[in-house]
């Protein structure tokens, strides 16, 4: 299904991220056309010479600081945008967005919480930025930030661990090779464990449903979604070790929300039309972790030959 309908940037993920495939005659086709794809040329040209992406709507009656707080989000959520769509930092429009993002980051102190934080820090991993001082200076605040619990509050000031924050930073971090074997991440990942699929621990996305929506976005408080889903990822790069006889419930029952056209939803028992993304996503983890199944088993059988 991914390979007959979904867009331009999907197939080409599926077939680098999934299939591995690097040298075909579809692979290079799918390169060609990505570089002239239409959604992500129009992302780029809109880009003003200082680097920054213009805000949508009226920003008549907003103070200075309220205004720099759009136009931060603005460059986060067009350079996670063009992340999705495989630009990378080779291009010079996007290096030059993540100097304003990082010349923010140093000389302001806006009022942000820690999914745009994470989101920023994201970025700089994706984009080839994570050894730059400012980033590193921002990861260790917030690593000195974790609560007893294992988690982190969404506000320096709150005192309350928010669980969807939690895992969108462990999420971050874990996809750097210098965080692998981290105290805090497994300490944090040991936290989403024990809260795994409970509803009262986060005020930004409270309620049962949050584990069921399995579909993640580029702004606001989509960046922090993915439930059942992200966990799974962030279990897979943060430490996959750490499955368990739930991991591996979790696992069957997103094989089981596969929908009769092969792909998944938007959000589990509610939409019945399949997701693109999620879908790609999906695969990712149970590629993963069937492999693991399948190498375990095939260990335990030589063992005993």
């Amino acid at each position: 299904m991914l390979q007959k309908a979904a867009p331009l940037p999907i197939r080409y993920q599926l077939l680098v991220d999934l299939l591995e495939d690097s040298t075909s005659e579809d692979f290079l086709a799918l390169q060609k056309n990505l570089r002239k794809h239409r959604v992500r040329r129009k992302l780029l040209a809109e880009q003003k010479p200082d680097g920054l992406w213009a805000l949508d709507g009226k920003i008549s009656g907003l103070n200075e600081q309220q205004i720099q707080v759009l136009q931060f989000l603005k460059q986060l959520e067009v350079l996670h945008v063009l992340l999705d769509m495989s630009v990378t930092y080779k291009q010079e429009k996007v290096m030059l967005g993540m100097r304003e993002v990082l010349r923010t980051l140093a000389e302001t102190e806006l009022p942000l919480r820690l999914h745009h934080l994470s989101q920023a820090i994201h970025l700089a991993i994706a984009y080839n930025l994570e050894g730059n001082p400012i980033i590193k200076r921002i990861v260790r605040e917030i690593l000195a930030r974790q609560n007893a619990d294992g988690g982190w509050s969404s506000l320096p000031q709150e005192k309350e661990t928010c669980i969807w924050s939690t895992q969108y930073l462990l999420w971050t971090l874990g996809q750097s090779e210098n965080f692998k074997g981290n105290r805090s991440l497994k300490k944090g990942l040991k936290y989403l464990q024990n809260q795994l699929l409970q509803k009262g621990q986060s005020k930004l996305l409270p309620g049962m449903q949050a584990w069921d929506t399995l579909i993640s976005g580029t702004s606001g408080l989509s960046v922090i979604s993915g439930g059942t889903l992200r966990y799974l990822e962030t279990l897979m790069i943060v430490d996959d070790s750490a499955r368990d006889r739930k991991t591996n419930k979790l696992l069957d029952w997103l094989i089981d929300a596969q929908l009769k056209d092969g792909l998944w939803p938007s959000i589990v028992n509610l939409d019945r039309q399949g997701n693109f993304s999620v879908t790609l996503r999906v695969l990712k983890v149970l590629k993963h972790f069937q492999t693991q199944r399948v190498q375990e088993t095939l260990k335990y059988e030589s063992d005993y030959e």
